[in-house]
């Protein structure tokens, strides 16, 4: 791929041809000799004007090939850039002005440049003009498309780094958990409390399931409460923790993003110290648009950096949302999770209107 946009060959021919003769209508309107013109319009000062033309974007094309590997998208690309247009400012009063003296000297018989130094000074304004014109046009359509590009590709990293951190948070799970579970569920079946394997089996799959199957950005706030509630009873069960959920009967309608829950009642299970007379109770509630998790604070010394990891990694997925989950510490720990509304499709009330206005009167 050449960093440089290229010419096709029907504009290499229509570019000069147009060119050549806007610089010789600039011309006579400089010489106030447009009444002339209407006389005879195809003179012999139109041909030099295209062929000028012809000749001057030719070497300005060349000019932009021979500096296309220079031109990079880099720290030197204005040093090259500014190299370029000095070049073909050298190039343009070089050839203009050595065709039009040749033109003065061939078809004039005028061999002293005094002469005609005003036209010298004319021709060479105006395609210097066109020359600067040319090269700035490639090289900001050039800049543009490289900027464009480094955007994309920076969009393109950020949703890729977005959706690897959103598998591991999907698919990353605590090994200790796990291993707890595991060796539960051995000790069951060693001790053969077969009823009780099974009911860990049971609760440790549908937990693993919830995750697993799990790959929509957002999901209803019921199903992860349910998955919440078998991670609490897992933990009593088979984990020796003592959790007391509170009421989950939340009203439907709100979505949230998946394992947010599981996650921090693991990490809340883990961190805080709990026994069967003295239960961690934990409260969910709703709250103008956010769900509350609150439980009294009774840190562990040994685990209490668990729950805050747990959140700063939670944290991480709602950025996409542009909303902020926090939490606080006064007395009782609150965590303010961000909720989603279930878009709700207007009502049809056609069927309605349609009986109303069918009553008669």
């Amino acid at each position: 791929m050449t960093p440089l946009p290229g010419i096709k060959p029907i504009f290499r021919i229509l570019l000069p041809l147009l060119t050549g003769t806007l610089v010789y209508l600039s011309i006579l309107l400089a010489f106030d000799t447009v009444e002339s013109m209407l006389d005879d319009f195809f003179t012999r000062e139109l041909f030099f004007c295209l062929a000028v033309s012809l000749l001057l974007l030719e070497v300005n094309r060349r000019l932009l090939r021979l500096f296309e590997k220079k031109l990079v998208y880099s720290s030197n690309f204005g040093k090259y850039a500014i190299l370029l247009i000095s070049t073909s400012i050298g190039a343009c009063i070089l050839l203009v002005s050595g065709l039009l003296i040749g033109y003065f000297s061939w078809f004039e018989n005028m061999t002293e440049i005094a002469i005609y130094t005003t036209e010298l000074k004319i021709f060479n304004g105006i395609f210097l003009f066109v020359t600067l014109l040319f090269q700035s046009h490639f090289l900001g359509f050039y800049l543009i498309q490289k900027r464009f590009e480094r955007a994309l590709e920076k969009e393109n990293r950020e949703e890729a780094t977005l959706d690897r951190n959103v598998n591991l948070f999907h698919y990353m799970f605590n090994p200790r958990f796990l291993m707890t579970g595991l060796e539960s569920i051995l000790l069951k079946l060693q001790e053969q409390q077969m009823e009780q394997a099974d009911e860990a089996i049971i609760l440790l799959s549908g937990i693993y399931r919830h995750s697993l199957k799990t790959q929509e950005e957002l999901i209803p706030l019921e199903e992860e409460l349910a998955a919440m509630q078998d991670m609490a009873t897992f933990l009593n069960e088979f984990g020796s923790k003592h959790i007391q959920l509170g009421d989950l009967s939340i009203p439907e309608g709100f979505l949230l993003v998946p394992r947010t829950l599981t996650k921090l009642v693991e990490a809340i299970a883990y961190s805080q110290l709990s026994s069967a007379s003295l239960p961690l109770k934990i409260t969910v509630e709703i709250h103008k648009d956010q769900l509350n998790v609150s439980f009294p604070s009774n840190f562990s010394l040994t685990a209490d950096e668990q729950l805050y990891d747990t959140i700063k990694e939670v944290q991480q997925q709602y950025l996409w949302l542009e909303k902020q989950l926090t939490w606080n510490a006064n007395g009782s720990f609150f965590i303010h999770i961000p909720l989603e509304k279930l878009f709700q499709p207007p009502a049809d009330n056609s069927k309605s209107t349609l009986s109303i206005s069918s009553n008669p009167t």
